[in-house]
Formats: structure tokens, sequence, C-alpha cells
């Protein structure tokens, strides 16, 4: 478990064959744990944004979106909803080239091991042709996002099972 820094170093995660990575900017993770923080002992979420390496081996996210106001939630669920995410994601498309990258969402006071649920939805992301998404990530921030916490990432490619990636010391 990392302390809550206010200077909050970049995260950096890799599947064990190396043919996944992902790069959370400090900035992004803050955003996260003020989100969580926010939401007290409820579940909340929303959606990554950003775009990818040169060499198209590593999705970095740029942004984090905060829950949309029709999404409904409680201590051990969560269910985004969509309003404004369209105009928000074509906003970021036009002013920076960002792009649909997977979901994240908060584990209040609990793991952040992916539920059956969460990997169903990425898996049904992957395969729905809208999201022109094959492979979504899924950030999961759990425990005490002002105190103790602990974040996990998976990647779920289009019909396979997820794929757990492992943080990369700071």
């Amino acid at each position: 478990m990392c302390p809550l820094f206010k200077r909050m170093p970049d995260l950096e995660f890799r599947s064990a064959d190396d043919r996944f990575r992902v790069h959370v900017p400090g900035a992004t993770l803050r955003r996260l744990l003020h989100l969580c923080r926010s939401s007290g002992t409820r579940e909340t979420g929303g959606i990554l944004v950003g775009g990818y390496s040169a060499t198209l081996d590593c999705a970095r996210v740029r942004a984090a979106s905060g829950p949309p106001t029709d999404s409904v939630r409680g201590p051990s669920w969560f269910q985004r909803g969509t309003k404004g995410l369209q105009v928000w994601l074509k906003r970021r498309w036009a002013s920076r080239g960002e792009h649909y990258l997977g979901e994240w969402h908060f584990h209040p006071y609990a793991s952040p091991a992916p539920s059956d649920t969460d990997l169903k939805q990425l898996g049904r992301i992957a395969r729905t042709e809208d999201y022109r998404c094959p492979e979504p990530i899924l950030l999961i921030v759990g425990g005490d996002p002002a105190g103790k916490w602990l974040i996990s990432a998976h990647v779920v490619p289009s019909g396979q099972t997820a794929i757990p990636l492992q943080r990369l010391p700071c």
C-alpha cells in the first residue's frame, strides 16, 4: 500500500509477457484519488481517455472522467451512466486527439480485485464496435483513498480472459 502523496508519481503497469503496458500520470492518479475520497463509502467510477505510444505497445492514460450524473451506486456496486460522456469524449478528441481507453472505479475500503461483473463488462466493451476499443483497460482503486490504498490494472482483449498487469516499482 502507498501513502497519499501531495506530488503523486506516475505509475507504470505491464503484463507478464510485456505485451501490454499502461502509463498513468501522477496528476491523473491524484484526480482518481480525489474522486474516490469525495465518494465516501460508495463506489464511483468513470472512463479513461488517452492514446498509445508510437510503437502501440503502451496505453497512455491522459485523463479520467468523474461519474456521469446518471450513474447509480452503492457501497459495493457501481453502474456507470453515460450522460455527458459523448460530449466530453468529442471535446477531448477534437482538442487533444485522445480517445476512450477503458474504465476505472473505486472499491471503498476493499480490495482492488475486479469482480466477475467488472470483467464481463470489459469483455462486452471489447466486443462492441461502438467503443472502438478491442483491448479496454480497467483500473480499480481499493482501500482508503485518504490513507492506505492500492490500485490494480487489467486489460481484457476481445474474446480472451482478463490479463492482470503488474505495477512496476516507482
